[in-house]
């Protein structure tokens, strides 16, 4: 964080207080970030007396779905100002909101390549763990008041997105953001208990085959997993059992690279790449049209997850090979 970046939060602050009707944005596959600063931004701007919700996203898992549903907008309301919130790219946008794709006015997001255009004001910081902590500075610039309904679906998106505090992308101050929405009342306990301890038993069962099938590449250097829809079936697991998977392969001693396939209901296929540092993921997946972080990146294939794995991995493989010379 620096004098130039706080000048230009508080500059979208100020344009903000000048605004109304807000529509907010969130992403295909809505995860805790994307979720948590949504509701977070939108409760502020209602406290400011605005009129403000969020789009419709019927990609929600049942986990986030819950801390939405009270701020999503009507169908019918007016929207003079779009916001997206922790979405990189236009290929990102769910279905139901592309329709503003061309009518965005604020972009906020922490991913290190945003696509996005904004007609009036764009913040990306990727050094922020989470959009969440850009949310925390921006309702601070706006001149709201921290409170505990405010930072509940802050600590969300700051927690899921750095793996309750574990992931490389943790910082000083994504402690002390933790530690201000703590000190408001929430309860952190219970909230890390429902998005990082309990699991349904069908979570189990899908775990059980998804390991099973677990492959290792280049000396134990890659390791990758599969998500069938056979899978899925047989199990009865939702999204919400599947939503960490991708984390598997990479806590794996001496694996680099995970990769994660998920195949889809039409037949392509979801990748996520995870990496310990050494290979930038970002860069992988943006070989495939996606993008995201250095150690935590995606993308989409149209190939089923077999073909997609080979796909994703030759390009891992170049990135070693550059690595050993």
């Amino acid at each position: 964080m620096n004098k130039t970046t706080d000048r230009s939060l508080a500059t979208m602050a100020r344009q903000m207080k000048k605004d109304d009707h807000f529509l907010i944005l969130t992403h295909r596959r809505p995860d805790g970030d994307t979720v948590g600063s949504a509701v977070a931004l939108c409760i502020a701007l209602r406290k400011l007396g605005k009129h403000a919700g969020i789009c419709p996203n019927p990609e929600i898992q049942d986990r986030l779905e819950r801390y939405m549903k009270p701020y999503v907008s009507a169908p019918d309301a007016r929207v003079d100002n779009v916001v997206t919130v922790d979405v990189p790219s236009y290929g990102q946008m769910e279905a139901t909101s592309k329709v503003y794709s061309d009518r965005i006015d604020y972009v906020i997001d922490h991913h290190l390549a945003n696509q996005m255009a904004a007609r009036k004001a764009k913040f990306a910081d990727p050094s922020a763990a989470a959009t969440g902590e850009i949310i925390f500075r921006l309702i601070a610039e706006l001149g709201v008041q921290l409170d505990a309904e405010i930072a509940l679906p802050l600590y969300i998106s700051l927690s899921t997105d750095t793996g309750c505090f574990v992931y490389s992308n943790t910082t000083v101050q994504t402690h002390e953001i933790a530690a201000a929405c703590m000190r408001t009342g929430i309860d952190a306990a219970a909230l890390n208990k429902e998005f990082f301890e309990s699991k349904r038993r069908q979570r189990f069962e899908i775990e059980r085959l998804v390991t099973g099938d677990l492959r290792f590449f280049d000396d134990g250097k890659i390791a990758a997993i599969s998500v069938t829809q056979k899978m899925r079936r047989d199990t009865g697991a939702t999204e919400d059992d599947i939503d960490d998977f991708s984390s598997i392969p990479r806590k794996i001693e001496g694996v680099l690279v995970g990769i994660s396939a998920y195949e889809q209901p039409d037949g392509s296929t979801k990748i996520s790449v995870r990496t310990s540092g050494e290979v930038d993921g970002s860069v992988v997946c943006a070989a495939f049209g996606g993008g995201g972080h250095a150690c935590a990146a995606g993308c989409s294939l149209k190939e089923g997850p077999e073909d997609a794995i080979q796909a994703v991995l030759a390009v891992v493989r170049t990135h070693l090979a550059a690595l050993a010379q």
